[in-house]
């Protein structure tokens, strides 16, 4: 389980493929003097994508992209030198400074805008792959875009809008974007509950 509140912003070394839909995506490690060291096996949410720590060295940290990974996310579309967001599984007792994120993706949207606002902040609009995930949306609900937790600013027909602050803009890798840039997106998971349960009791 993820806050949505970035730590880091790290540089991709390789992204290699192992078979048609299967890639091994190695990142700078950013954790090698934190007394609290990376291990194999932990989670590390990574533009989003809740993935599995398969090696590392105080060099590198390695990962293994199965394929619904390849085939839901943007991850399959990195490349050496390009720029990700990360977050550490939050522990028990953490401050939840942003929302409750699972780091499984539900697709991958389209950066539509990104302009810049008065004092140094930015609006980033992006467009939703399918109507259908515009029931988890709400003005001034929460969102995740490549990991970071976000507050819909506006909704617009399949268009969501987000300002964004200039420390966010700072610490994560939003401004690496560009119009027509692919980002991985997750609804509000209290949202999905909420409908399942709601559907439950009426049926």
């Amino acid at each position: 389980m993820f806050t949505g509140i970035i730590q880091n912003c790290v540089s991709v070394r390789a992204l290699l493929q192992i078979a048609e839909q299967s890639y091994r995506l190695e990142l700078e490690n950013p954790f090698a003097s934190v007394p609290d060291t990376v291990q194999p096996g932990e989670s590390i949410a990574t533009n989003g994508v809740c993935l599995t720590v398969t090696d590392f060295s105080r060099e590198h940290l390695a990962f293994d992209l199965a394929p619904e990974t390849v085939r839901v996310t943007a991850l399959s579309r990195l490349k050496a030198g390009s720029r990700v967001n990360l977050e550490r599984a939050m522990r028990m007792g953490d401050r939840l400074s942003g929302h409750w994120v699972q780091g499984h993706v539900d697709g991958v949207a389209r950066v539509e805008q990104v302009a810049a606002l008065e004092g140094g902040c930015y609006e980033v609009s992006v467009g939703l792959p399918e109507p259908r995930f515009l029931r988890y949306c709400v003005q001034k609900g929460s969102f995740t875009l490549d990991g970071i937790s976000l507050t819909i600013h506006g909704i617009r027909d399949q268009s969501l809008q987000f300002q964004i602050i200039p420390h966010t803009w700072r610490e994560t890798c939003l401004s690496d974007l560009y119009r027509g840039d692919l980002v991985n997106f997750e609804v509000d998971i209290l949202a999905k509950y909420i409908e399942r349960l709601t559907h439950e009791y009426q049926t």
